[in-house]
């Protein structure tokens, strides 16, 4: 519901085959709980559900009543969600929607309640609608508005209160609408997701009455508040369909979009109706530039490494003799070992020194700090430990 408010004030793993059982070898090892089932049981936190449910029934009510105080109430202090706006934000956000709108009613279908301890998550349907407080200019009418969103409601029990510590919206569009563009048919279509700095289609689709024309725009700003007003020029529709391609954002900020439709005579000199249809675009961050990065730095490390070694060549006659022969010596210890067949799993962390080893049997004397080959010839009572 406020990303609503602020579009309206501005104006896996892989599906295969798996061949299973239809008997329970051990009967009470899955339904011990209820976490991994496509049917969740209601009953279960029957008392924290019922204690949830009153929550959004009261803000709802609240909100209709616009008692701004009472529903901010409802909000914790450190409250956030995925547009970045925190409490004070909204509380603004909501009493400027409310002046615009001064009879705007909202109402909301409860689509499940997850219950994890003290949180909690909502999932929902929300619509709203009302009428603007003032006639728009040059039409002489009201605007109507219609909006509708999906998302999630997150909730933490505090004391003995459950209150919204954040809120996600995956789906929302809005439509606000003045004079004859009241009765137009339109639509305006566009991915709900796209990749930071990914290229996308947004399309607004119409059908005009007999007798009139229509000039529109297509916008696109990251999300944010206060929203700046959109600007860009209104284009002549000679057809049914006005498209526009345009980058997502590469500062990884979810996007309002925008489509504009002025309803003239046929000689375009007449303002008769005009509606705004905007729609959220949720931005993913783009993960391959990360990937870019760490594989260059890798890269980078590689050619520094390389010349480090060389650098370091005409100095290696600086090491004492010793001190190579124990250095080959252990690699040839390790690379035997690991040709050896081995039982259980081989953890080469760290080699065991001599004070460390069972003089007797070699092996070290703390065998689950240094883990080393044990060959299947070896005592059964070893390979029993290793099952």
């Amino acid at each position: 519901m406020v990303a609503s408010l602020l579009l309206a004030s501005i104006c896996a793993l892989p599906s295969q085959a798996i061949e299973t059982s239809t008997v329970v070898t051990t009967p009470g090892a899955a339904a011990s709980s209820n976490d991994f089932t496509l049917e969740p049981d209601n009953k279960e936190h029957e008392v924290e559900r019922k204690e949830i449910e009153t929550l959004l029934s009261n803000i709802e009510t609240q909100w209709n009543a616009h008692n701004l105080e009472s529903v901010m109430s409802y909000y914790a202090d450190d409250y956030i969600n995925n547009d970045g706006l925190d409490k004070k934000a909204v509380s603004k956000l909501t009493e400027d929607f409310w002046k615009t709108y001064p009879d705007a009613k909202s109402s909301s279908k409860t689509k499940s309640i997850r219950i994890e301890g003290n949180f909690a998550t909502v999932e929902s349907r929300d619509m709203a609608v009302g009428s603007t407080a003032k006639a728009m200019p040059g039409i002489d009418t009201k605007g109507d508005l219609n909006s509708i969103s999906e998302g999630q409601l997150y909730i933490k029990k505090i004391g003995t209160n459950w209150r919204i510590i954040g809120d996600r919206i995956d789906y929302e569009k809005v439509r606000v609408a003045f004079g004859l563009a009241k009765t137009l048919n339109a639509s305006f279509s566009a991915p709900e997701q796209v990749k930071s700095g990914r290229q996308y289609s947004a399309k607004l689709e119409l059908t005009l009455p007999t007798g009139l024309t229509a000039v529109g725009s297509i916008t696109s700003q990251p999300l944010e508040y206060p929203q700046p007003q959109p600007t860009d020029a209104w284009r002549p529709l000679d057809g049914s369909t006005l498209e526009r391609i345009m980058p997502a954002n590469t500062n990884n900020r979810n996007e309002l979009l925008m489509a504009t439709i002025g309803i003239t005579n046929s000689n375009r000199n007449n303002l008769m109706g005009i509606t705004f249809l905007t729609r959220r675009l949720n931005v993913v961050p783009n993960a391959e530039e990360h990937f870019d990065k760490i594989i260059t730095a890798d890269k980078n490390a590689d050619k520094t490494g390389d010349k480090v070694e060389k650098t370091a060549t005409p100095h290696s006659s600086l090491i004492k003799k010793e001190q190579v022969d124990k250095i080959k010596q252990g690699s040839e210890s390790v690379e035997k070992n690991s040709k050896e067949p081995a039982t259980k799993t081989i953890l080469h962390d760290a080699l065991p020194s001599k004070d460390q080893l069972n003089e007797h049997t070699g092996k070290p004397k703390t065998p689950v700090d240094h883990l080393t080959p044990i060959k299947d010839d070896e005592g059964d009572s070893d390979s029993n430990t290793a099952k």
